[in-house]
């Protein structure tokens, strides 16, 4: 089978020739830059200076041998800019914390104060995100605690605010789009970003414990916040599907997350009555105008909103935590794994990709599958990103084992 073929497959809940690989199919599922950096030296690879196309989470933009080294079955189809609106056209040289050189965006122009924090500011100056000199990410400036005075945001002035897809935008993106699916066999994933419910914007200007206590509060006005994410979302999926719709397979639609460590984020009932609605309208309309199949993406414990999930029409859930709460693999599969595909939990990226061995690696790799692929409805990937510190041997032997035992039964 092709690529394409085996995704789909899968993703139709039924048995491909072997179980998709989907490593570096979208950003959730990618690869820090300085690992990347690590790994194609390990390789021997002779690479040009890599790209961070991400820089929040500091991912690189993979090259095509790397892409063929790794076995993956799926490639995203990038925004034109991503977290911060850097758009990633135009490029200059760089040096991260760990002394390798990259490439960014040419108007990512970060200041250092005199502790030397490189900081991330928005059009008035102020900083929106920061990093320590030899840091490995930006890390948001929101800040966390409870307001003196909870402001209520009018959801039609802040459906306003949010980001629409323009024209040069769209054409950018349908010419990449074309000549991904015309020229490989990949299969492509959308990485939506203007206006979903993910974490980018789903506080509409309060702080995370503000937002918290409107849950608790103010329904009304909590939905009505979420109700115009998902109609500005709606707005954009319909330029965005006209665009590209006819090449994907898949398309991100969120990247909140849910849970926790050990437990859900808020009560399921919360996520019923509130976020499933506007979810169903996004995935409804999706559905409606394109082949595509929804991914969404929650980490930790979300074992008792994955029946909302499905509720609301999420076809696909990553990263699949499964060292999270109640997320064991053996249950997961067995209740939901006919309704629902599992992107990620292939192996535990907090324990055994970073600090097992490779035997144990290889391990963990042959069990996922096991659990996971009869009757398809699984895409295998490592759970989240990989992060820099992975021992090189681990990261091959994870993809190796992935393409080496999943291959089904005649």
């Amino acid at each position: 089978m092709t690529s394409r073929e085996r995704v789909r497959k899968a993703l139709n809940h039924q048995e491909p020739d072997r179980v998709p690989i989907g490593f570096c199919g979208n950003i959730f599922t990618g690869i820090h830059i300085d690992e990347y950096i690590k790994l194609t030296k390990y390789l021997g690879m002779d690479t040009e200076t890599p790209r961070v196309y991400d820089q929040f989470q500091m991912l690189a933009r993979i090259d095509d041998t790397f892409r063929k080294r790794i076995h993956t079955d799926m490639i995203e189809l990038e925004n034109p800019s991503m977290t911060w609106g850097f758009r990633n056209n135009r490029w200059k040289e760089w040096v991260t914390g760990k002394g390798n050189t990259v490439l960014m965006p040419t108007d990512f122009n970060p200041t250092r104060d005199e502790k030397g924090y490189i900081y991330i500011n928005d059009v008035k100056g102020n900083p929106i995100a920061f990093m320590p000199s030899d840091g490995l990410y930006f890390e948001r400036t929101c800040p966390t605690g409870m307001s003196d005075k909870l402001e209520k945001m009018d959801p039609e002035f802040w459906k306003e605010l949010l980001m629409v897809y323009t024209d040069e935008e769209l054409r950018e993106l349908e010419k990449n789009a074309s000549e991904i699916y015309n020229n490989t066999q990949y299969s492509v994933c959308g990485a939506f970003n203007r206006g979903q419910l993910s974490t980018y914007g789903i506080y509409a200007g309060h702080t995370i414990t503000d937002w918290m206590i409107i849950l608790m509060t103010d329904e009304a006005y909590a939905y009505s916040l979420l109700r115009a994410h998902a109609e500005n979302a709606v707005k954009n999926l319909e330029v965005y599907l006209q665009a590209v719709g006819k090449y994907l397979d898949t398309i991100v639609i969120s990247g909140f997350d849910f849970g926790v460590q050990d437990r859900e984020l808020f009560s399921p009932e919360i996520f019923k009555d509130l976020y499933l609605p506007n979810y169903k309208l996004i995935n409804d309309y999706v559905h409606n105008n394109c082949n595509a199949k929804t991914v969404y993406h929650s980490c930790g414990s979300n074992w008792n909103l994955i029946e909302y999930f499905i509720e609301a029409g999420w076809d696909v859930l990553n990263p699949v935590q499964t060292t999270a709460a109640n997320m064991d693999p053996v249950k997961l599969k067995e209740k939901f794994g006919s309704r629902i595909t599992f992107l990620g939990g292939g192996i535990d990226t907090q324990t055994v990709l970073p600090f097992g061995t490779p035997d144990k690696v290889v391990e963990q790799v042959k069990e996922r599958i096991k659990i996971f692929s009869p009757g398809g409805g699984f895409i295998f990937s490592q759970i989240h990103n990989t992060q820099y510190g992975v021992p090189p041997e681990n990261y091959i032997a994870m993809v190796d084992a992935a393409y080496e035992f999943g291959i089904y039964p005649d």
